[in-house]
């Protein structure tokens, strides 16, 4: 399944510490991107938000790889998980 994850800097969250985590937040991404779990991630116009699209066999796969991301794990950066489904309204184009 496929799922979006917005990710954004918790609220009052010191962003400190959070630039101070950040090396580590890349490096456990990239881990993510490696092992198949996490494959794309985006910036938004918003600078501390960024949206990643994951594969995963359910909605609690998906936050338990989130869960593996230190910001995520001290509470610092929070989500939210949108499961995504085939846009099946094409088919109307050729209902008849």
């Amino acid at each position: 399944m496929k799922f979006i994850a917005i990710i954004d800097v918790v609220p009052g969250a010191p962003l400190e510490n959070v630039k101070a985590d950040l090396p580590n937040e890349v490096r456990e991404s990239w881990k993510l991107f490696a092992a198949g779990a996490l494959r794309e991630a985006y910036a938004t116009d918003a600078p501390t938000r960024v949206v990643f699209v994951l594969e995963s066999a359910d909605a609690a796969s998906a936050a338990t790889d989130l869960g593996k991301l230190p910001l995520i794990r001290a509470g610092l950066l929070a989500y939210e998980l949108i499961e995504l489904r085939p846009f099946a309204n094409w088919s109307l184009l050729f209902a008849r």
